[in-house]
C-alpha cells in the first residue's frame, strides 16, 4: 500500500525540486550573484544611520585616545609651578666657581631633565643677612626652599636644606642630595690642588664588563605595564562587542528573510551557498570599512605626536610617547587581522544556525553556544593579564574560538613570539573553513525548513547529507 503524502510534504518536495532546477541555473553565474549580493549587503549596512553614528563615534574616540599623552603633558607643562630655591652662600668661593658660576652649575644639575621650556626649580641668590627673614618665609609656606652654603671647621663644605615640605613628602630632597654630593666632591678636589682633568678621571665611569649567566627577565616601567593593559582591554572589548554584534546581524538578517518568506525568493536567483557567502563577505566589508577607517585614524593620529610634541614643548617626544608609538601601530594592524578573522568564524556559525530557526524571535536563543565561547573569550582575557607567561595562558591562546581577545592581551603584553602570530592565524583560517562546511550546509537544509525547530541529533544528522 502507497503511503498517502500531506499536503505539507507534497509541497515541500515541489519547491525542492523548484530549487534544485533554480538553484543548477544560478550556479553557472556564481561570481555574478555572490557579488550582487555583497553588494546589496554592503550599501544597506554602510547607508544606515547607526552605522554613520558608531563610526563617527569610534573614529572621534581613537583619534583622542591617540593624543592623550601629549594632552597629560600640556596640561602639566601649564599647571605646574615653579619650586623657588634661594641660595645663601657663607662659604665665599666654593671649587674655584665664582657667585655666578655657582648658581648657573646649582641650576644646571636641578633643572637637567627638564624637557619643557618652563625650568621646574626657580634658583635666585641672597645675602647673609637676609638668613633670619628667608627661614621665616619657609616657615609661612612663603618660600619653597632655601640653601644654605657655609664651611665646617676643617674647611669642608656643609649645606643646611630648608624647606616647607613634610618628612613624608618631599620629593626635592634626592635632587638636592645628589648636589650636595656633587659640590662637596668638586671643592674638595679643589682643595687638593687636584686639576679639572684629574678631577674628570675620578668621576669617570669604572670599566666594567657585566655577564649574565642566567636568562633576564626585562623589567618595564609601570606606565608602559599600565598602557599595554588599556590598549589589550580597548582591543578585546571593540572584537567582542563589534563581532557579536556585526554576526548577530548576519544571523537576524537569515532569519527576518525566511520568516517573511524571502528567503524562497532569493533561492530562485542564487544558491544557498552563494546567498550564506554574499551576506557574510558583505557585511564582513561593512566592518572592515569601519574598523579600518578606526585603525587608519589612531595611527594617523600616533604619527602627529611627534611634530607635534616638538612644536608645543620645543622638544622630542620622552620614552613614553615613543613606545606608545613603537608598540600601538603594529598592534592596530594585527587587531585589524585577529578582527576580521573572529567575524568570518563567528559570522558563519551564526549564519548557519540563524538559518534553523523559523521566527526571528528564536534567534539569541540559537546562538547561545557561540555567545557563551565569546563571552567565556571575553572573561578569560583577565586570566591572560594576571598571568601572561603562564603556560595555559599560551595553550588557550591558540584555541580558535578565543585567539583573537587572548592574542591581544599577550601582545599587548610583550610575551608574543611572531612565530605564534602567524601559527594562531593559520589555525583560525583552517577553523573558518572548517567553520564554512558547517555552516552551509545548515544553510542549505535549512533556508526552507520551516516548522518545529531541530535539535542537536537533526542538526548533525543534517550535516552528514
Amino acid at each position: 500500500m502507497i503511503p498517502q503524502q500531506t499536503p505539507v510534504q507534497e509541497r515541500r518536495e515541489q519547491d525542492q525540486g523548484a530549487i534544485a532546477v533554480s538553484s543548477s541555473a544560478a550556479a553557472q553565474n556564481n561570481l555574478r550573484n555572490i557579488s550582487l549580493i555583497i553588494a546589496r549587503e554592503y550599501k544597506n549596512r554602510v547607508k544606515a544611520r547607526s552605522f554613520i553614528i558608531t563610526s563617527v563615534i569610534l573614529l572621534v574616540i581613537a583619534f583622542l585616545g591617540a593624543f592623550i599623552p601629549t594632552i597629560v603633558q600640556l596640561i602639566t607643562s601649564q599647571t605646574t609651578s615653579q619650586t623657588s630655591i634661594i641660595v645663601v652662600n657663607n662659604a665665599g668661593t666654593v671649587a674655584d666657581m665664582n657667585e655666578t658660576s655657582l648658581l648657573a652649575f646649582i641650576s644646571s644639575q636641578l633643572n637637567e631633565t627638564n624637557t619643557s621650556n618652563r625650568a621646574p626649580y626657580a634658583i635666585s641668590s641672597q645675602p647673609s643677612p637676609n638668613l633670619n627673614s628667608l627661614q621665616n618665609q619657609v616657615k609661612n609656606g612663603e618660600l619653597d626652599i632655601l640653601l644654605v652654603l657655609a664651611r665646617a671647621t676643617n674647611q669642608d663644605l656643609r649645606l643646611t636644606y630648608d624647606t616647607n615640605a613634610s618628612a613624608t613628602n618631599d620629593s626635592n630632597l634626592p635632587k638636592i642630595q645628589a648636589l650636595a654630593q656633587q659640590l662637596t666632591f668638586l671643592d674638595t678636589a679643589h682643595r687638593l690642588g687636584l686639576t679639572s682633568q684629574e678631577t674628570q678621571r675620578l668621576v669617570a665611569p669604572p670599566d666594567l664588563t657585566v655577564v649574565h649567566t642566567q636568562q633576564s627577565q626585562t623589567t618595564r616601567p609601570a606606565s608602559e605595564i599600565a598602557a599595554g593593559f588599556v590598549l589589550a582591554y580597548v582591543g578585546t572589548i571593540l572584537i567582542y562587542v563589534s563581532v557579536s554584534a556585526y554576526a548577530g546581524i548576519v544571523a537576524a538578517g537569515v532569519a527576518e528573510e525566511k520568516s517573511n518568506r524571502l528567503m524562497e525568493i532569493l533561492v530562485n536567483a542564487a544558491t544557498p551557498y552563494q546567498l550564506l557567502a554574499g551576506k557574510i563577505v558583505g557585511i564582513g566589508a561593512a566592518c572592515l570599512t569601519q574598523m579600518g577607517c578606526v585603525v587608519l585614524v589612531g595611527i594617523a593620529a600616533l604619527l602627529l605626536q611627534t611634530p607635534l610634541q616638538a612644536k608645543l614643548f620645543g622638544a622630542p617626544v620622552g620614552s613614553f610617547t615613543q613606545y606608545l608609538i613603537g608598540v600601538s601601530i603594529p598592534f592596530y594592524l594585527l587587531f585589524l587581522v585577529y578582527f576580521l578573522l573572529a567575524f568570518f568564524l563567528y559570522a558563519t556559525l551564526y549564519a548557519g544556525l540563524g538559518a534553523m530557526v523559523k521566527r526571528q524571535e528564536e534567534v539569541q536563543s540559537t546562538i547561545i553556544l557561540p555567545q557563551m565561547l565569546m563571552l567565556s573569550g571575553y572573561l578569560l582575557f583577565f586570566f591572560v593579564i594576571i598571568f601572561p607567561d603562564a603556560v595555559v595562558t599560551k595553550v588557550l591562546s591558540y584555541i580558535p574560538f578565543w585567539t583573537p581577545m587572548l592574542m591581544m592581551a599577550r601582545i599587548a603584553r610583550g610575551t608574543v613570539v611572531w612565530w605564534e602570530i602567524i601559527v594562531t592565524i593559520v589555525l583560525m583560517l583552517v577553523t573558518i573553513c572548517a567553520s564554512i562546511w558547517f555552516a552551509a550546509r545548515l544553510y542549505r537544509h535549512g533556508v526552507l525548513m520551516y516548522g518545529q525547530r531541530p535539535g542537536l541529533r537533526q542538526l548533525l544528522k543534517l550535516v552528514r547529507i
